[in-house]
């Protein structure tokens, strides 16, 4: 029995630890700086490269994890516009094209190391996001339909004809975290259950634990962004922690490296790429 309840105790001290927010974290450090603005980092699975779009989306790069090696990859219109690795070495994208004044979206597998592109599906006018996430339910209709979102799931009701933007599926897969505009950043369980308001905030990245998320708190005035601060987030407990309260930089998309470590963010004040390292 003894035996059993240090196991016991082991194993809750290291739940509390995985649940932790960062104890401490660095100032912000340039990573990647380029001719034109970057913008939307995303990790790569095994955390050792990262991926950039341009303005607008326009194109996609890829650089190792130190910023090193930037590489364009691709040049297309909307290209970086949500896109994912799909494995270490390729990323999906969904570029467009304009057809008869119409906006024809595509899926593309793009090599992240010879920018070689390999057609998935072909162009199409009522693309769904979901079909190269591998979203499900809940999740695959805050993608595609953001509009209607609201009214279609139950448990957002109360907020329907409000839009929903950037959803963020938890590493486990059980909760997700999402704007609604002009009501600020929400949380609820996969299936759509359990709303939570956490305040003002937006573009949610998750920490590892699935119970932390890093979001922005944007300033603007109704012209351009005037300020932002990164905060973490307990999802369960609300408790929130500024993580940029002496920068001078305005950080719009975020993005935790897979094992929790580092933040890449993109600054709107130079249109370069920052990183601040995580410290539990």
């Amino acid at each position: 029995m003894k035996r059993k309840l240090i196991i016991a105790a082991a194993i809750a001290l290291s739940c509390g630890s995985m649940m932790a927010q960062p104890k401490s974290w660095s100032e912000p450090q340039l990573l990647i700086k380029a001719e034109k603005g970057l913008m939307a980092p995303t990790w790569s699975p095994d955390g050792s490269r990262i991926a950039i779009t341009g303005d607008n989306f326009i194109g996609i790069w890829v650089a190792n994890a130190d910023g090193t090696e930037l590489k364009q990859v691709s040049e297309a219109p909307g290209a970086g516009y949500q896109m994912y690795w799909a494995s270490t070495q390729e990323i999906l994208s969904t570029p467009y094209t304009i057809e008869n004044k119409k906006r024809m979206t595509r899926i593309e597998r793009v090599d992240a190391t010879t920018g070689k592109i390999q057609a998935v599906s072909p162009a199409t006018r009522n693309f769904k996001r979901s079909t190269v996430t591998g979203a499900t339910d809940v999740h695959q209709t805050m993608l595609d339909e953001p509009k209607e979102a609201s009214s279609k799931i139950a448990g957002l009701n109360e907020y329907a004809g409000n839009w929903i933007i950037n959803p963020a599926l938890s590493p486990d897969g059980t909760k997700i975290a999402f704007q609604i505009v002009t009501k600020g950043l929400f949380v609820c369980n996969a299936d759509g259950t359990g709303l939570v308001s956490l305040g003002k905030g937006s573009h949610p990245a998750w920490l590892p634990d699935s119970h932390n998320l890093m979001m922005t708190q944007i300033v603007d005035d109704g012209h351009r962004f005037t300020s932002s601060d990164i905060y973490c987030v307990n999802v369960d407990t609300g408790n929130a922690v500024n993580i940029t309260s002496h920068s001078e930089t305005i950080p719009v998309t975020i993005a935790v490296s897979p094992d929790g470590t580092k933040l890449a963010f993109d600054n709107d004040t130079d249109g370069a790429i920052y990183i601040i390292n995580l410290n539990y």
